[in-house]
């Protein structure tokens, strides 16, 4: 439960977690990104979300970058950076456990959502219920790794890595473009 100020909650939590460098986490952050990758591919190409595909674009190169301040930095600052308290697992592992459940709960309902009120090309996609398992399983990766690290930019480079090789690489809905 957070008993802080707003601002001063945001300026421990999330504004510490911007200064903790991932070069510094523990290995075993990282420990669920190849589950998450077993998941994701095998999810993904089973149900035809993702194909083989070169992202052919003017912006293609761009992308990287675009991807990497929206949707994995912006997303992952509030559902992990603010939702869970960086320093959760001082106050045990079930509570560390039940933070990230919360976290990628809220991550999940938060595609659908973002679909129906602000993005209906989305909507196909982000009603998907074999792509919210993929959400769920970046959510349950991320917030474990935001757990263990205690920096944001963990799951921001997880996040990011995941979406551009899918946009790029696996066929994957650009939204950028269709906005």
């Amino acid at each position: 439960m957070i008993t802080e100020k707003p601002g001063k909650y945001l300026g421990n939590n999330l504004g510490q977690s911007f200064l903790a460098s991932p070069l510094k986490a523990p290995l075993k952050s990282w420990a669920l990104v190849p589950a998450f990758v077993i998941v994701a591919v095998s999810v993904g190409f089973v149900t035809g979300l993702f194909q083989f595909a070169w992202l052919d674009s003017p912006i293609t190169p761009l992308l990287p970058l675009i991807l990497f301040v929206f949707p994995s930095l912006l997303e992952e600052a509030f559902f992990r950076g603010i939702l869970i308290p960086r320093n959760v697992l001082a106050a045990g592992h079930a509570k560390a456990a039940w933070s990230v459940v919360i976290s990628t709960l809220i991550f999940v309902v938060w595609h659908p959502f973002n679909a129906l009120a602000f993005n209906p090309t989305a909507i196909p996609l982000f009603l998907n219920p074999w792509f919210l398992i993929i959400v769920g399983a970046m959510g349950v990766t991320c917030g474990y790794a935001y757990v263990l690290s205690r920096s944001i930019w963990v799951p921001v480079i997880i996040h990011w890595a995941a979406v551009t090789v899918w946009v790029l690489f696996l066929g994957g809905r650009n939204l950028v473009l269709e906005l």
